[in-house]
């Protein structure tokens, strides 16, 4: 499976607060899916296990993960997130919360690409976040500007206070992308756990 196949764009400053969280975006974010693939595969094997033991047409289980949830995937009665809530009464509607903010933001000028050929992961580990998520590209915008966030609200916190303390500064921006700009140019600018 292969998600966003022309990447994610950033903006340099939101790569910048990525940054200063994670030493590498794209082996953060890759390693955040992969872990996210493994809990909720976990979590579906042990919510089929006891459906499983119940059905007496299922005479064997497969002795390995991947199996397992295979056959679980392939039960008649399975439905992913998605066709669960389709079928809910009333129908819940399909979120499209995190790709509407990451489009309220203009992507002009200095950008930088995250996987420009694409995220590819292993279609079973994709099956098993579908399992719990509408939409796997949904979440990983989630998963990227709440980190982008945390990363400016980190970096702002930290800088500010350094900024207001430093006689030679006299003015300063009134934007946040104007104070993150700032901040990168200082001298003393140390990404966190640096």
């Amino acid at each position: 499976m292969i998600l966003f196949t022309s990447g994610i764009v950033l903006t340099a400053n939101e790569n910048s607060t990525l940054l200063h969280m994670v030493s590498d975006a794209e082996t953060w974010l890759y390693n955040l899916i992969i872990e996210k693939a493994r809990l909720r595969q976990d979590a579906l094997i042990q919510e089929w296990r006891p459906i499983l033991y119940a059905d007496s047409s299922v005479t064997e289980l497969p002795a390995n993960d991947d199996d397992l949830t295979a056959l679980i995937l392939a039960q008649s009665t399975y439905r992913t997130r998605l066709q669960r809530d389709a079928a809910a009464n009333p129908v819940v509607a399909t979120s499209t919360n995190n790709k509407d903010r990451y489009d309220a933001t203009t992507r002009s000028g200095s950008t930088v690409t995250l996987f420009s050929s694409g995220i590819t992961i292993a279609d079973l580990s994709g099956k098993c976040i579908l399992a719990y998520v509408q939409n796997l590209e949904e979440w990983i915008y989630g998963a990227l500007l709440g980190m982008v966030n945390r990363g400016k609200k980190k970096m702002i916190a930290q800088y500010h206070p350094i900024i207001m303390a430093d006689s030679s500064v006299t003015m300063m921006p009134a934007t946040e992308d104007g104070l993150i700009t700032m901040i990168l140019a200082r001298s003393d600018y140390q990404r966190l756990g640096s």
